[in-house]
């Protein structure tokens, strides 16, 4: 058997005599001053909202979430069409758990279970009737809560 191994990326111009060149383009590359580049924006950093307003880092308790999906009835038996909530205390999470944590990877989370009992409390609405909230209206809740149950970077 009379056939030469071929190699992979390579070709020859003219018979088997001659040396084979790269069938890829092997130019130099150009000094990185000649590179065409495009132009990089400096990164824009926003001011925290304590900077852009003083006064707006705390709220105004209580705090009144509307429910734009579905009413839900308070303890009364009444169907109503926003929750307010107190402020929390330390005693909900020592009575009810902290519904929100921070994972290994630093992603912060919401605990179902335990955010329904702390919504029931800071509400004064029994735990069954913020369980029939609609699944968007308990996540706005939740996740306006979700700040006041996380460890503030300014006491480290």
């Amino acid at each position: 058997m009379n056939v030469s191994p071929k190699r992979e990326g390579f070709i020859n111009d003219e018979g088997d005599n001659r040396i084979a060149r790269p069938m890829v383009d092997v130019t130099p590359e150009k000094p990185a001053a000649e590179r065409k580049s495009r132009p990089v924006q400096e990164p824009a950093i926003e001011p925290s909202p304590a900077e852009q307003d003083p006064g707006s880092t705390e709220l105004e308790w209580p705090i009144t979430v509307k429910l734009l999906h579905k009413p839900i009835r308070n303890n009364k038996g009444e169907k109503i069409r926003e929750i307010t909530l107190r402020e929390p205390r330390a005693a909900d999470i020592n009575r009810y758990g902290n519904p929100v944590r921070i994972d290994q990877e630093g992603e912060v989370r919401i605990e179902e279970r335990k955010m329904t009992f702390i919504i029931a409390a800071l509400s004064d609405i029994l735990p069954p009737f913020i369980e029939d909230m609609h699944p968007r209206d308990w996540n706005s809740v939740a996740f306006r809560l979700q700040r006041f149950f996380l460890p503030d970077p300014a006491a480290w």
